[in-house]
């Protein structure tokens, strides 16, 4: 089941998923910076999640002459959502790895429209429905048992419940069959709210 979007929210998440302009280092830990978390901490959670590789810059600054390093507005919530699952007790690189993949990638399948008009990841269509007036939204990750494995599947997902009706990312169909472990869920309402709450920052 795929997130759905009207033509005006395409529009409103193609610019911020196009990024006119990046975000720097300095944004996105001014953007996860909350009283417990200053910003050197932040700064520092970055870091030590980009040098992982669960989220990448896409490119570098030209009118900087320290050529700062840009990520994309969907690097932001899903840092966020690291940082909440890391509270959490979550140290497992595949459990990283997939909650940074899950919002920051399309699952072939997933994408609720063709790729040239819609966002270019579940997370940044997120943050344009939730700037649209869109609610309910969350994270869910899940431990499936594999038969004859020692490390369990780890898959993430994103979804949003409206009027009854869930929508959302899927798992890998792989674990259609397998027995669930364990989950765990973020509500992204607070953290988009916290993300968004001052124009510039993150859209």
């Amino acid at each position: 089941m795929a997130l759905q979007t009207t033509q005006n929210e395409a529009e409103r998440a193609i610019y911020i998923a196009h990024d006119r302009v990046g975000l720097t280092h300095q944004v996105l830990a001014e953007a996860l910076a909350e009283p417990g978390l200053p910003i050197a901490d932040a700064k520092a959670f970055i870091r030590n999640m980009g040098a992982a590789g669960y989220v990448k810059p896409y490119g570098r600054g030209r009118t900087d002459k320290r050529t700062p390093h840009l990520y994309r507005p969907d690097a932001a919530l899903a840092l966020a959502v690291l940082l909440r699952a890391s509270e959490a007790g979550f140290s497992s690189p595949d459990a990283r790895k997939a909650l940074g993949q899950a919002i920051q990638n399309w699952r072939p399948g997933d994408e609720p429209g063709p790729l040239e008009l819609i966002p270019r990841s579940p997370g940044a269509l997120i943050m344009a429905s939730y700037a649209e007036g869109f609610r309910n939204f969350a994270a869910d990750i899940v431990f499936f048992r594999q038969p004859g494995a020692r490390k369990p599947l780890v898959a993430a997902r994103y979804r949003q419940v409206q009027d009854g009706v869930t929508r959302g990312t899927n798992f890998p169909p792989e674990a259609a069959a397998l027995e669930v472990r364990s989950s765990w869920t973020c509500p992204l309402d607070p953290v988009l709210s916290h993300l968004m709450r001052r124009r510039g920052a993150t859209h």
